[in-house]
């Protein structure tokens, strides 16, 4: 679907906005009473509501004689998170989520207060976390396919030499898998570039037998010598040349990575400090989930989350 279908459908009737998100397994259909153990019904509401229906047993705006329940459309969905807002607004929401649209923008699109949009992200974001937790992109490599390593700082840069100082800024190690182009990678915070540091992150990211290509930074140092699954380990000097001209070593992707991830960093005009782990989370799940097709993607994570009774 692209923004002119999203949109159509938002702007339409609100049951066939409901209809289409049963059909993808976002809403009930139908939803089953806990108490009576039986299938309610979708009736009609207060037209003022933000949704126009409910469920009940009677098919109407009436409680049940049993359990006296009748229950909220939304109920044990990801809309319920957001009860005020309709539905076709959240469904054109999670569209300009997928499109890396600005929440200053889409506040503007959508009519909602940037602080609603910015709850919204920020709950796609935290299943995009739970979903590589539950299904890891991690270990990769191996003997068939080299692995690029590098390591970046990302700054805040101080107006007039104001402001919070280097000190405080995230160092971010990155390890990219050229088996895909675009290559996708796995990226960590960490409070240190040592050794010590470097080598658990890479003997839990690299499957055994991996070839890996880094720049000369002193912690990668015999990195063969010190991580079990690092079988083969090549370096370009930087100083000298960005690829090395006799073997033609290069860590070109892992450049390319850095640069994507800080052109993202800067368009948002900055991340808190807090929130950069949980940024990058979200870049690994659209370069390893999302694809091609992260908005049909992002609504299959969030149904996996949310079971509709």
């Amino acid at each position: 679907m692209n923004l002119v279908d999203v949109t159509r459908l938002s702007n339409g009737p609100v049951l066939n906005v409901i209809n289409w998100l049963q059909r993808q397994n976002l809403i009930s259909n139908p939803l089953r009473c806990v108490p009576c153990n039986q299938q309610m019904e979708l009736a009609e509401r207060n037209q003022n509501h933000v949704d126009g229906s409910l469920w009940s047993h009677t098919g109407s705006n009436k409680r049940c004689t049993t359990c006296h329940g009748k229950r909220s459309l939304r109920e044990g969905t990801f809309f319920a998170e957001f009860p005020r807002v309709p539905l076709g607004k959240l469904l054109i929401l999670i569209y300009l989520w997928s499109q890396r649209e600005l929440r200053s923008t889409a506040s503007v699109m959508v009519g909602l207060t940037r602080n609603t949009v910015g709850r919204v992200y920020a709950m796609l974001r935290y299943y995009c976390k739970r979903d590589l937790e539950d299904r890891p992109v991690i270990p990769f490599g191996g003997r068939v396919f080299v692995v690029k390593c590098d390591e970046s700082q990302f700054k805040h840069k101080s107006k007039y030499q104001r402001g919070r100082r280097v000190r405080d800024d995230v160092w971010v190690f990155g390890v990219i898998s050229t088996e895909h182009h675009p290559c996708r990678g796995y990226f960590e915070v960490v409070r240190r570039r040592d050794r010590a540091t470097l080598k658990q992150i890479l003997q839990r990211v690299l499957l055994p037998g991996s070839e890996i290509h880094t720049d000369d930074w002193g912690a990668y140092r015999n990195l063969h010598l010190y991580v079990p699954n690092v079988n083969i380990h090549r370096t370009v000097v930087h100083q000298n040349n960005f690829v090395d001209p006799v073997t033609g070593i290069h860590t070109q992707e892992a450049e390319s990575a850095w640069a994507r991830l800080k052109y993202y960093v800067k368009r948002e005009k900055g991340i808190r400090q807090a929130d950069v782990q949980d940024f990058l989370d979200e870049q690994m799940w659209r370069d390893w989930r999302g694809l091609n097709a992260v908005f049909v993607n992002v609504l299959a994570l969030v149904s996996n989350y949310y079971y509709p009774l």
